[in-house]
């Protein structure tokens, strides 16, 4: 058993030939010392590994990055979607009176979303868990994006497909909350590096 472990033990002769370069600044000698001392030994062979297919993502990003913003307007706005046996009065109302605070729909009109500013990293977080945990207890959740100050909040439903009026709900829900975390507007939110 002794001599089978004694063979699996790696020698020096192959750390010494895997690091050559590492050896020869311990004592001192220049780079161009550790180049020739490096050729001088027995290179190691090792076989290329296969090239891997770049990876795709299989899934589309729910939010783009910032092209939903309050400061579009109106009349770029789809007309909303809304889901099989809704009360289209009702909820077009509630979606106007969301649109009048800030919130856009999405671009196929089937959802809403906005980007809610805070001046500190721990109020968003905060405001974070305030809306999971009323997604929790109403069994419907958003698609948020949490950043160093502000919070992208996008409400769909997904089946039936379209706006309904947990969406609208929810979205009231989250205004509440941004105001008990102390909303600001966009430029005052808090912004990576010094202050």
């Amino acid at each position: 058993m002794d001599a089978i472990t004694r063979n699996l033990r790696p020698s020096r002769s192959i750390f010494r030939s895997l690091y050559p370069t590492r050896r020869c600044y311990h004592r001192g000698l220049a780079p161009a010392a550790s180049l020739a001392t490096a050729t001088t030994r027995p290179a190691l062979h090792l076989r290329p590994s296969p090239a891997l297919p770049p990876r795709r993502s299989t899934q589309t990003p729910i939010l783009p990055t910032r092209l939903f913003s309050s400061t579009q307007s109106p009349s770029s706005q789809p007309a909303p979607k809304f889901a099989d046996g809704v009360d289209v009065a009702t909820a077009r109302e509630g979606v106007e009176a969301l649109c009048d605070q800030g919130w856009v729909l999405d671009g196929d009109g089937a959802g809403f979303q906005k980007t809610f500013y805070f001046r500190s990293y721990f109020k968003a977080v905060s405001f974070v868990n305030v809306i999971a945990s009323h997604s929790a207890t109403k069994k419907h959740h958003a698609t948020m994006t949490l950043r160093i100050g502000s919070v992208d909040v996008h409400w769909t439903t997904h089946h039936p497909r379209g706006l309904t009026g947990k969406d609208i709900g929810m979205a009231r829900v989250c205004e509440d909350a941004a105001e008990l975390m102390g909303v600001v507007e966009e430029g005052r939110g808090k912004k990576c590096g010094p202050a």
